[in-house]
């Protein structure tokens, strides 16, 4: 159930501030993607413009970019990437949830695209695949995954010889520390296709979407089978960059020794050795005071704090992971991807602060380590299910092992880490678990007559830093009723979105926050109901193309009502704060009843 504040259509009245930049039809219907195919966007021809080549080339890729975020003062036309029409009734205010077409995700149904001379993971002979689940389970003491700020020098050494061997073995060596990262980049750069008879072809990429955490288990679970084969050690366990404990929010020194083979010289120099803001990455929120706080540090630990749990306390498996891989519809991002790991990929920065070559950074992996245990501890300490559907279960990739024979691996085998042969080592103490944000004790808040829910016609909205947007939507009679306490049938807030894929995006969303006050709410205070960030994508080499990304993300509202108490409130005011990226729209907003 859910109700609309907004649809997929734009105006069909062109103005200066609204309506569409292409124009409409005879009907007064909008032109949708379909009648786009062909026009992808190059990352790359944005990125080289003015430094030579065929400027005329580049600034066409860059007008045509430009055309379809809107970037003239209009508002663009969304619909998906391939031109699935949506239904939508803007005079009523209601837009059809499209529909998730999905295709079963297999290696036989994925091919990689080696265009611009991208060095494709190494093929496998399909007659030797061994199926993991006939593999018999890990004997012996478990390899042990521990805080990467806490190794003694034993491991250390260990660690770095592990890679520096990775790193000597030949390029063509699916084992190499070439391969492996080369794997990241096949993965999440848009280098794969999904060919199938059920589906029309489309990049195929492993975030957004439920795949991200399961696919990421595997990776570096191989990854680290590798690191401990090459020193003769089976028990070596790939140590965890600890951002979500105040100790472990510096990245881990062992990473910034420039003669050790841990090191990347592509890094932000000056977070290197700075304490990491995992809500804010490297865009700053103009004037966000602090009032109680006499230590900026401290402030900026207690409020990584506050997001983790915001992040990790999602109502549902599919807030957590994310939604189906979909080869037509929408894409639906975790709070997994969208939270920390995001921001630690966009802090670190250069390598680490783009997809394509982000697994070039020895400190990636360590960054997933942790990543993975945060699954690992929202199944264990906070005892919550995945997900149930067995087309989630059955996804499967090929991944090469510590004996360069190809695996083919299951999510359902990945769901127990315990069976996989490793634990984390852990303290007692999870600090964000005690970190329910409060409401802010500085905002006034006057008295509010009934406000309009926002129209259909005024989305789709592009953002742009600096200027806030106001957005007020109707909640779900069944919530109402409710109180919004019902923890069966939780609120979330749903945003559509339209991101470019060659940009970091970053913004947040307040509840109930009057207009000027935006400063004096934080990730401590409950109308901070959190952010979207998008990592860029490389764009491939050699020019390839990329299509825009059409992206949803759900925030979790139900303690945020219940503090703010506005559980019989018919509507909710949200604003929506730009902090980073130029070429992002929002097309809807709508709260749904998981």
């Amino acid at each position: 159930m859910s109700t609309t504040a907004s649809s997929f259509v734009c105006s069909p009245v062109a103005s200066a501030s609204s309506g569409c930049l292409l124009p409409p039809s005879k009907h007064g219907a909008a032109p949708t993607m379909a009648k786009l195919q062909g026009r992808r966007l190059s990352c790359r021809a944005a990125a080289t413009a003015g430094s030579g080549g065929d400027d005329s080339v580049v600034r066409r890729n860059i007008d045509r970019r430009d055309v379809l975020f809107g970037l003239t003062g209009f508002a663009a036309v969304t619909t998906t990437n391939l031109g699935l029409a949506l239904a939508a009734d803007a005079d009523a205010g209601a837009a059809a949830e499209p529909l998730c077409a999905t295709v079963p995700i297999t290696a036989e149904v994925l091919k990689c695209n080696a265009e611009g001379g991208f060095h494709c993971p190494a093929e496998y002979d399909a007659t030797k695949v061994v199926d993991f689940s006939s593999l018999p389970l890990p004997s012996g003491p478990p390899r042990v995954r521990r805080p990467a700020h806490k190794l003694d020098d034993e491991y250390i050494k260990k660690f770095e010889e592990a890679v520096r061997r990775m790193k000597e073995l030949d390029d063509e060596d699916p084992r190499s520390f070439k391969n492996q990262s080369g794997i990241h980049e096949a993965y999440c750069d848009a280098h794969y296709r999904v060919v199938s008879a059920a589906s029309p072809e489309v990049n195929f990429d492993v975030h957004y979407s439920s795949i991200f955490a399961p696919w990421h288990r595997m990776y570096i679970y191989f990854f680290e089978r590798i690191l401990g084969d090459l020193i003769g050690d089976p028990t070596f366990g790939l140590p965890y960059w600890n951002w979500d404990s105040p100790e472990g929010m510096i990245m881990p020194s062992i990473f910034a020794n420039e003669s050790s083979p841990l090191y990347d010289e592509l890094r932000t120099p000056e977070h290197v050795r700075a304490f990491m803001d995992l809500n804010l990455g490297p865009a700053k929120q103009p004037n966000l005071p602090e009032p109680e706080c006499t230590d900026d540090i401290l402030c900026l630990i207690d409020n990584n704090l506050y997001s983790m749990y915001r992040q990790m306390t999602v109502d549902t498996p599919e807030e957590f992971h994310g939604g189906k891989f979909c080869t037509a519809g929408k894409k639906y991002t975790g709070s997994l991807e969208n939270g920390a790991h995001t921001a630690a990929h966009i802090w670190v920065g250069k390598d680490m602060g783009n997809l394509r070559t982000a697994a070039r950074d020895p400190v990636f992996y360590s960054n997933h380590s942790n990543v993975d245990r945060m699954w690992h501890l929202r199944s264990t300490k906070l005892g919550m299910p995945d997900l149930p559907y067995q087309e989630w279960l059955d996804t499967s990739f090929v991944f090469y092992d510590e004996t360069k024979r190809p695996v083919r691996i299951r999510v359902q085998d990945v769901l127990d880490t315990s069976k996989l042969g490793y634990r984390f080592e852990e303290k007692k103490k999870l600090e964000w678990m005690q970190k329910r944000p409060k409401p802010s004790s500085e905002i006034k808040r006057p008295f509010i007559a009934q406000r309009s829910v926002t129209p259909a016609s005024a989305f789709p909205v592009p953002l742009k830093k600096g200027q806030n947007e106001y957005v007020t939507v109707e909640r779900p009679e069944k919530a109402q009723a409710g109180g919004g306490s019902s923890k069966k049938a939780p609120e979330v807030l749903v945003l559509d979105l339209t991101v470019d894929p060659c940009e970091y995006v970053k913004f947040d969303v307040l509840v109930n926050v009057p207009r000027g006050q935006e400063d004096k709410v934080g990730p401590k205070n409950s109308e901070f109901a959190g952010s979207f960030t998008h990592v860029p994508h490389g764009g491939g080499d050699g020019g390839r193309m990329m299509e825009t990304q059409e992206v949803s993300y759900r925030l979790k509202l139900r303690e945020i009502i219940e503090d703010l108490k506005c559980g019989r409130d018919k509507r909710l005011d949200f604003t929506i704060v730009p902090v980073a990226g130029e070429k992002t729209l929002v097309n809807s907003v709508r709260i749904d009843i998981l």
